[in-house]
């Protein structure tokens, strides 16, 4: 079940990137097909796990294809898209059901030929069984979204959002199916504990491959002029809400680099100490400036030194925590905020990025006739005082002291 799962995410994804020449509508008709099969093999066929546990591929590996397709068109099109795919999966659960019911007669009458003896039953849904399963199939599609939007702001890594999201949705949807077709039966119990095992491992696999394409593809170029203006609804306002802050995020980077700019500094910066006002703990920032820069462009031109800050950018950010906030500055300037860090603790991070930036800049291979180092002024609050000003203040002050002292050095008091 694990490899038609696999399969069924490649062949979605497959149609997905070919969505520039083919447009959405083999996605969608293959969701319907899928959604087709799932309900097809999640009441004929089981595969037997354990001897207690019965799973059916349909359900574990097949029907998850179906949130994870509209997950997809939801992160890298818009809302408007997922609902055109929801509405897309309602109606073909409802034309299959009525086209089934009438097969299932052909099947039943004097003049039908049937060689391989299919029974007519295989095609009807009993009345509970699809009123059941269109509420929890709209309710899915619906709840997926509304998931992992509010997983987004709880939830950093883009893998452990989409698992949750998909494993939360789905393990209330076997509940709702299994609790609404089978809730009187004896084997209830081991129905539903089944269905819960074998989705939330589907889950796995299909966040994992989700995770993987989203990492590799990067953002779309949408932006919010794209968004149609008749925001009345759940499905517009998210599509809103999504290209805000996709184009919120984008603001706040460095072009060049891919840091955060001045812009998202100043107010970090703001933010951070009017928490540290509040509760106490202190916050240090680090003021760290390219030695010679200039050298760099008079010797390999502009566009090496253009290079030497991006390797410089990503060498401050690998040895940054995650919770500390890298930004440029300006120019050749970095400046780096660590929350809840004491001044010594800044000194022992700073000691790291001045030896790890020669050393990245010399594997990049950046060779302006000498090692290319770092200059970094550090201060503290409360120590320095308790505003922007006065933290920038030290650490510049502490910054030239260091140039003048012979620069490649950090300066802490």
């Amino acid at each position: 079940m694990a490899l038609e799962a696999a399969l069924a995410a490649a062949i979605l994804l497959a149609l997905f990137r070919a969505r520039r020449v083919f447009g959405l509508a083999p996605v969608y008709t293959t969701v319907g097909v899928l959604y087709f099969l799932a309900t097809l093999l999640a009441s004929t066929t089981f595969v037997q796990v354990t001897p207690a546990l019965l799973v059916s591929p349909g359900s574990v590996a097949l029907f998850p294809a179906c949130l994870f397709a509209v997950l997809l068109v939801y992160i890298r099109e818009d809302a408007r898209e997922a609902r055109t795919m929801i509405y897309g999966l309602l109606a073909a659960n409802v034309s299959a059901s009525v086209l089934g019911l009438v097969v299932s007669e052909h099947l039943r009458g004097p003049l039908a030929v049937n060689p391989l003896g299919l029974p007519a039953e295989l095609f009807v849904q009993s009345p509970r069984l699809f009123a059941v399963g269109t509420l929890a199939l709209f309710a899915d599609t619906i709840l997926i979204i509304l998931a992992y939007e509010a997983l987004s702001r709880v939830v950093r890594p883009l893998f452990l959002r989409i698992y949750f999201a998909l494993a939360l949705v789905l393990v209330f949807d076997t509940v709702l199916f299994v609790t609404g077709g089978y809730v009187e039966r004896p084997a209830y119990g081991a129905i539903l504990a089944s269905g819960i095992l074998g989705k939330s491992a589907a889950a796995l696999i299909y966040a994992a491959l989700l995770a993987r394409y989203l990492t590799r593809a990067g953002a779309d170029p949408a932006s919010p002029a794209e968004a149609r203006p008749d925001i009345g609804g759940l499905f517009q306002v998210l599509t809103y809400r999504q290209k805000y802050e996709a184009l919120r995020a984008q603001a706040a980077r460095d072009p060049l680099t891919g840091v955060h700019n001045r812009g998202f500094f100043d107010e970090t910066l703001r933010t951070q100490l009017a928490g540290s006002r509040r509760t106490g703990a202190p916050v240090a920032v680090m003021l760290v400036d390219v030695d010679h820069f200039k050298r760099v462009n008079d010797t390999l031109g502009h566009a090496a030194g253009d290079r030497a800050l991006k390797v410089i950018a990503q060498s401050l950010a690998g040895a940054a925590r995650a919770s500390d906030i890298v930004c440029r500055y300006g120019g050749e300037e970095f400046c780096v905020i660590l929350p809840a860090t004491t001044l010594e603790a800044a000194a022992q991070l700073a000691g790291r990025i001045r030896d790890e930036v020669p050393a990245a800049c010399a594997r990049a291979g950046i060779d302006a006739g000498a090692r290319l180092t770092v200059t970094i002024g550090l201060a503290d609050c409360p120590g320095d005082g308790a505003d922007s000003d006065a933290l920038m203040r030290a650490a510049d002050r502490r910054l030239y002291q260091g140039k003048a002292e012979g620069r490649d050095r950090v300066v802490a008091a």
